[in-house]
């Protein structure tokens, strides 16, 4: 539609609106619970706009976001139950439908109503909305994380694969092997000196990920971090105890006894600082790392940016590139791809995408006319058009922002709005917004998907924490990360590893896969 026609329909519909209350009738009044920085005003702009636009009226739950479930359900005890709200914690979904709280979405109403947005997750998450249901009924859409579709970079130092006599990016676990060894055993850096290893901790993710696992992921401190769940002759294990992670093991166990795994793997790559530093591969001790994420390892001008004012420049370099300019100009970096591995598995780590659920008042469910109604909202979320969608997520455009440029969505928000990072709730657009994966245009991520970055990442099978797995996580991911030094460092036989599997099931790993199991058969059965 273009913007005349919209404007003439929204004042068409304002127009109504006010002929309707003249008349005495009564506004469809919809309750609204989503994430807020700061209070919204019950007349904020976005409610009173939108409002018009779909012949309601909104009414803010205002909940604070730090204290946000135990606020909701006080208020879910008492009866008061929004018509919209987003789950801050996703893996509370199962429960609130239990407690009767959650309203089963139709998906016919869905298909009618909200057409695009089923459109955007089933092209751009497929498998997710699934994520929303409880035994086959659908009671929650997921809120999903686009920039998680890419996954881990590969990053290789192309200097030193040409000092070695090697001109193609490894695609095998073969080939990666071959490299990893001629990076340790030839001097690439021309020194004289047996000073290069291959790889370090977080390269480790490229052998696993061979094997079709991530077994082995930290949070950007170092801290026990996510949970992995694959799927095993039909039952939800944790990637850890996976069988193949012993065949990943032997062959690091190899590595490092033939000093290609830096010794000081068991400490990290990152020696304090910004989290992201690969400082083993700054400093030039490793040739291959996968460190943080693809854009820390621009270098300078690899892809056009937008500027403040529109202009089309030479990108600045990452946070890891930045360090490699300074340490060693003379250094050059490709990105290779996901290996194959022996069983012809082939990916590497991605993190979550993800991130929440939305849901519906119980109460709505014998109102499918108000459920029309917020749906019709959370379509314009999806709506082709960018403006659109980033209308409704941050107000009125040429008011609180602008648009630098229209193929790559880039904009910029307006002074004070540039810095008034709580407008946005205050005139309500945080309520009417839902987040959904579309492709993103910006030129940092066009370039990730020139390396096809969005492609062979390992999804997380169960992509919530889970209540039993998340008290028993420290311990047995503590567990985990000694029975793996000890197995790569020789310190314990290749053997030790059906221990460990043992040790980690009656730690509290038996119980989180009952819990897991529970949780996905309730998830996908009919």
């Amino acid at each position: 539609m273009r913007a005349t026609a919209r404007k003439a329909a929204w004042i068409a519909a304002i127009l109504a609106c006010a002929a309707g209350a003249a008349f005495g009738q009564a506004k469809m009044q919809i309750t609204l619970a989503n994430y807020q920085i700061e209070p919204t005003d019950p007349n904020g702009e976005s409610l009173v706009t939108y409002g018009a636009k779909f012949g309601v009226q909104f009414v803010p739950v205002n909940i604070d976001n730090n204290k946000y479930h135990e606020i909701l359900n006080l208020k879910l005890a008492a009866g008061e139950i929004p018509d919209f709200f987003y789950l801050k914690e996703a893996d509370k979904l199962g429960n609130y439908v239990k407690q009767g709280v959650c309203a089963r979405i139709p998906m016919d109403l869905l298909q009618k109503h909200a057409p695009n947005m089923l459109k955007v997750l089933a092209e751009n998450a497929p498998g997710y909305l699934d994520m929303g249901k409880v035994k086959g009924a659908l009671y929650g859409i997921p809120a999903v994380n686009a920039t998680n579709a890419f996954h881990s970079p590969l990053v290789y130092r192309t200097d030193w694969m040409k000092k070695v006599g090697v001109s193609k990016l490894p695609t095998t676990l073969a080939e990666f092997e071959s490299l990893m060894y001629k990076f340790a055993k030839n001097d690439p850096d021309g020194n004289g000196k047996n000073d290069t290893y291959g790889l370090s901790q977080d390269g480790l993710n490229a052998v696993f990920g061979s094997f079709g696992l991530v077994p082995f992921d930290h949070n950007s401190k170092g801290a026990a971090g996510t949970d992995y769940w694959v799927l095993k002759d039909g039952k939800v294990i944790n990637a850890s105890i996976h069988p193949d992670v012993k065949r990943a093991l032997e062959l690091m166990a190899k590595w490092y006894k033939d000093g290609v795994i830096d010794p000081e793997f068991i400490t990290g790559e990152n020696q304090g600082g910004y989290w992201a530093l690969s400082h083993a591969f700054i400093k030039g001790r490793i040739g291959f790392s996968t460190r943080a994420n693809f854009y820390h390892w621009a270098m300078p001008g690899v892809y056009d940016d937008i500027d403040a004012s529109g202009k089309r420049i030479p990108c600045q370099p990452g946070a890891i590139g930045k360090e490699i300019v300074a340490a060693d100009p003379t250094m050059t970096i490709g990105f290779g791809q996901p290996l194959k591995g022996p069983t012809g598995k082939q990916g590497i780590k991605k993190y979550n995408m993800l991130m929440n659920f939305y849901c519906f008042g119980k109460q709505i469910e014998k109102d499918p006319a108000k459920m029309a109604k917020i749906l019709a909202f959370m379509e314009e979320n999806a709506d082709p058009d960018f403006v659109v969608r980033n209308t409704i997520k941050n107000g009125a455009k040429d008011k609180y922002w602008e648009l630098l440029d229209a193929p790559t969505e880039t904009y910029r928000f307006i002074p004070p709005y540039d810095k008034d990072t709580g407008y946005v709730s205050r005139i309500g657009a945080t309520l009417l917004r839902a987040e959904l994966p579309f492709p993103l245009k910006a030129p940092r991520e066009q370039w990730a998907y020139s390396l096809s970055y969005n492609k062979l990442g390992i999804d997380n099978l169960i992509q919530v924490g889970l209540p039993v797995a998340t008290k028993y996580k420290v311990d047995l991911m503590k567990l985990r990360d000694e029975t793996y030094i000890s197995i790569i460092t020789g310190a314990k036989p290749l053997s030790y590893f059906d221990e460990y599997v043992k040790a980690y099931l009656a730690a509290g790993g038996q119980a989180a896969q009952e819990d897991a199991n529970a949780y996905y058969e309730e998830m996908t059965s009919k």
